[in-house]
C-alpha cells in the first residue's frame, strides 16, 4: 500500500510538473494566438527575442505584415533617395533655408560639395527628416513638418516613389498598401495615371522576382490648411472659405465614386491639427464633408459603399493644441465626418464621453490607424505609458500598426511591430492579430475570411470573388510558412 502511495504521488508530482513545464506554451497558444495551430516554439521564441532589439528586429523584418494603412508617399522617402534625386537635378542646399532650391543668394552647398563631402551631406540629411534630429534648437513637431517644404523641389516622380514603397513591401513581407497620394483632377488623367502607377507596381515586383505580390490603393488627401488665393493675401471671408473647401470636397469624393473599383478607395485630410485654420475651421471642414457625403449618397445609394473615409483626428498633445479642441475632435470625425479609421487618435483620452465614444468604436468597428514612431517624433508621445494605445486594445477597438513618413521619421513597419511589442508587451499571437486587423480593416473590396473581425473564426464558406478574403487566405498561409521556416531556424540556433 505504501509503495502504491509512493508510485502515485511521484506520478502526481510528474504529471503536475510537466504541466507547469508546458504552460506557457498552452497559454500563448490558446489565449494570444490568432489562430489555433500557432506554433508554441516560435511564440516562446518571440518572448526571449523581446528582451533583445536586434534579435527582435531579425524575426520581426521577416514576419508577415499584412498591410500599411496610413502611409504618406512624400513622407515615406529616405532622405538619401531626395539627396540623391537633388544632385541629379543639379539642385543646391540653401544653408539658410535649409532647403534644397535651384538657386539662391544665400551660403549653400552645390551639388558636387553635397557628393564630397559628408558633413555637408549630414547636414542636409538631417534638415530633411528627424535623422539626428537637434531638439535643443528645433522640436520634432515643427522639424517635421517644415521637412516637406525643404525638400519639395527635390522629390521624385510619383512612379519613383511607388518603386521605392513597393520594394520596401516586398522586403517586408507587406501585402498590401493604402498610399495618401493625389490624383489628377481631370477623369481622362486619372485613368492615365493609375495604368503610370500600375505599370510601376507591377515593373517593381516583377524586378524582384515576383515572388511577393503587393496590391496597391490609393487615399485622396485634402490639405484642411489650403486657401484660396483671396484669402491668402485678403481679410478672411468664411463663405468665400467654405465654397472654396466644399468644392476640394466634392472633387475628391466624385473621383472616389468614379474610381473606387480601380484603386481609388477613400478621402483623408492632411496637414497639422494644431494650425490656427485647423483649429478654427475643423467643424465647418466636418459640416461640409457630412453634406457633400449625404449629398451623393442620396443621388445613388450605392455610393455608401464606395464613400470611404479615414480622417486624422486627435493628432495633439497639451504641448500643440488648448484642451477645448480635443474635447470632440475624434467623435466629431466620427459622427459628421462618416470616418470609418481614426488616424493617430492621440488625444481620445481628453474626449467628453471617452468610455461612449470607446463603446462605439467598438461596436461599429471604427480601427485606429497607430504611428509609434511618427507619434515619438513629432509629439513625444513615446512609450507605452504615454500612448493611449493601452486604452483602444483593452476597450477592444480595432488597431492597426501603420508607418506614417517612414523617410522623414527613419523607421519602417517591422519597427512599428518592434515598438509595439516592446511598448505594450504584445505577444507574438497579439501581432499576428495586428496584422490581420491590418487587412480586415483595410478599404480592400469584397467580405472578410472571419466573422465579426474574431481572426480565431473562419466562415464556414471562404467569400467568394472577395479581395480581402483571399489577401486575408494569403495571410494565413504566409503565416504557416513563416513559422514553419522559424521552426528550423530556431533548431538550428539551438544546435550552436
Amino acid at each position: 500500500m505504501k509503495h502504491r502511495e509512493k508510485v502515485f504521488t511521484a506520478l502526481c508530482a510528474f504529471f503536475i510538473l510537466l504541466s507547469v513545464l508546458l504552460l506557457p506554451a498552452a497559454v500563448v497558444c490558446a489565449g494570444d494566438s490568432v489562430e489555433k495551430d500557432t506554433s508554441p516554439q516560435v511564440a516562446q521564441y518571440f518572448e526571449n527575442a523581446k528582451k533583445n532589439e536586434a534579435e527582435l528586429v531579425a524575426f520581426l523584418h521577416k514576419m508577415p505584415k499584412g498591410a500599411d494603412l496610413h502611409n504618406h508617399p512624400w513622407g515615406a522617402v529616405y532622405t538619401e533617395t531626395l539627396l540623391d534625386s537633388a544632385i541629379a537635378q543639379n539642385l543646391v542646399f540653401d544653408c539658410t533655408a535649409k532647403a534644397f532650391v535651384k538657386e539662391t543668394t544665400n551660403p549653400c552647398y552645390t551639388a558636387q560639395e553635397l557628393k564630397q563631402s559628408n558633413s555637408k551631406m549630414g547636414e542636409a540629411l538631417s534638415a530633411l527628416s528627424l535623422r539626428n534630429q537637434p531638439k535643443e534648437k528645433e522640436n520634432g513637431h515643427d522639424h517635421f513638418f517644415d521637412s516637406f517644404g525643404r525638400f519639395a523641389a527635390a522629390v521624385p516622380s510619383e512612379e519613383d516613389l511607388l518603386r521605392e514603397q513597393v520594394g520596401r513591401a516586398i522586403s517586408q513581407k507587406i501585402r498590401y498598401l493604402e498610399l495618401m497620394t493625389e490624383p489628377p483632377r481631370e477623369e481622362e488623367a486619372i485613368r492615365t495615371w493609375l495604368q503610370q502607377m500600375e505599370a510601376a507596381r507591377r515593373e517593381t515586383i516583377s524586378q524582384a522576382g515576383g515572388a511577393w505580390n503587393v496590391d496597391v490603393a490609393y487615399i485622396v488627401p485634402i490639405n484642411r490648411n489650403a486657401l484660396p488665393d483671396s484669402l491668402q493675401s485678403g481679410p478672411w471671408n468664411q463663405e468665400v472659405y467654405e465654397e472654396f473647401f466644399t468644392q476640394e470636397v466634392r472633387q475628391a469624393l466624385t473621383s472616389i465614386v468614379r474610381f473606387s473599383d480601380q484603386g481609388i478607395r477613400s478621402l483623408t485630410f492632411l496637414d497639422p491639427e494644431d494650425s490656427w485654420i485647423s483649429r478654427t475651421q475643423f467643424t465647418a471642414q466636418m459640416r461640409i464633408l457630412d453634406r457633400e457625403w449625404r449629398r451623393l449618397v442620396a443621388e445613388n445609394p450605392a455610393n455608401a459603399d464606395k464613400l470611404k473615409v479615414n480622417l486624422h483626428a486627435g493628432e495633439l498633445t497639451l504641448a500643440y493644441s488648448p484642451y477645448e479642441p480635443m474635447r470632440n475632435r475624434i467623435s466629431q470625425s466620427i459622427a459628421l465626418g462618416h470616418a470609418s479609421r481614426i488616424g493617430h487618435g492621440l488625444s481620445i483620452q481628453w474626449e467628453d464621453d471617452v468610455y461612449g465614444l470607446l463603446r462605439q468604436m467598438r461596436d461599429h468597428k471604427t480601427a485606429v490607424e497607430i504611428c509609434l514612431t511618427s507619434n515619438d517624433g513629432i509629439l513625444n508621445v513615446a512609450g507605452g505609458d504615454k500612448h493611449p494605445f493601452r486604452l483602444y486594445w483593452n476597450a477592444d477597438v480595432p488597431v492597426t500598426l501603420c508607418t506614417d513618413d517612414e523617410g522623414i521619421s527613419r523607421s519602417n513597419l517591422t519597427m512599428e511591430y518592434a515598438r509595439a511589442a516592446q511598448w505594450f508587451g504584445l505577444s507574438y499571437g497579439h501581432l499576428k492579430w495586428l496584422a490581420f486587423s491590418s487587412l480586415e480593416y483595410s478599404y480592400l473590396p469584397g467580405e472578410s475570411l472571419f466573422i465579426n473581425g474574431d481572426f480565431n473564426r473562419l466562415k464556414t464558406s471562404p467569400p467568394q470573388g472577395s479581395v480581402k478574403a483571399a489577401l486575408e487566405q494569403q495571410l494565413r498561409e504566409d503565416f504557416q510558412r513563416f513559422e514553419d521556416d522559424m521552426v528550423k531556424n530556431i533548431r538550428l540556433m539551438k544546435r550552436r
